[in-house]
């Protein structure tokens, strides 16, 4: 009987090795040969999965963006905002190799159209999820009616990126 394979979850591991190659040698000494290193797999498996190199960072970016992501959509207590953004913070070693991985995309992104699009509909994202939880305060009576959730959004984002 052949060997069944989750197809996704292979896509997945992938990005998370791109993601310990790219946090460890940078964006632009990241190549196939080491990501295949890091997730256990030769250059064709990752080549079976992710059409190329560009692919398997994207792959990589959207791990990073979705891990931030599901702390937006889901916090454990909306209500302490800072604590939340703690938890985005470099503050330890697996959220400085995300924050690497980020921050290279966003480098890059200043050259190049289809990134810097990918990079806004993330950041729009992002801005969104903070967006949601100031809206809650504020219906809590923790924050004042008068704040601009978006742009008070825009600005956590500005200082936590500040701190890369």
């Amino acid at each position: 009987m052949p060997k069944k394979i989750d197809h996704d979850a292979r896509r997945r591991d992938i990005a998370r090795a791109a993601i310990s190659v790219i946090g460890e040698q940078g964006i632009d000494n990241t190549r196939l040969v080491d990501v295949a290193r890091a997730a256990n797999a030769t250059t064709g498996t990752i080549t079976h999965y992710f059409e190329d190199k560009d692919a398997v960072l994207l792959a990589a970016l959207d791990h990073v963006s979705q891990n931030i992501l599901a702390m937006l959509r889901t916090p454990e207590k909306p209500e302490d905002l800072v604590e939340l953004a703690s938890l985005i913070l470099p503050v330890d070693e697996a959220n400085m190799r995300d924050w690497r991985v980020w921050m290279s995309f966003f480098s890059r992104a200043i050259g190049d159209p289809a990134l810097a699009r990918i990079n806004k509909a993330y950041y729009d994202e992002f801005r969104d999820g903070l967006a949601a939880i100031i809206r809650y305060q504020q219906r809590e009576g923790l924050l004042a009616a008068h704040i601009d959730p978006a742009v008070t959004g825009d600005a956590i984002i500005s200082i936590i990126d500040g701190f890369c």
